[in-house]
C-alpha cells in the first residue's frame, strides 16, 4: 500500500487494536484507549470466530 493511501485510510478512519480471548469475549480499543467496541458489531460478531488469544493491529 502506497504511504499516500495509508494516510487517507488513517484519517478517513480509526485506528484500533481488536482482542479476542477465551469465551469468545471481543474488546476493540482506539489509540488512545478508548471503548470502541459497541460501535462496531458487525466486526465484534466476525472477531468471535477467531481463535483465542489473536490480537489485530489496523484501520477500520
Amino acid at each position: 500500500m502506497a504511504h499516500e493511501t495509508w494516510q487517507s485510510l488513517e484519517k478517513d478512519g480509526y485506528r484500533a487494536l481488536l482482542g479476542r480471548w477465551s469465551g469468545s469475549r471481543v474488546l476493540i480499543r482506539s489509540r488512545a484507549g478508548g471503548d470502541l467496541t459497541g460501535a462496531f458489531p458487525e466486526i465484534v460478531a466476525a472477531a468471535a470466530e477467531l481463535p483465542d488469544d489473536t490480537a489485530l493491529d489496523g484501520v477500520m
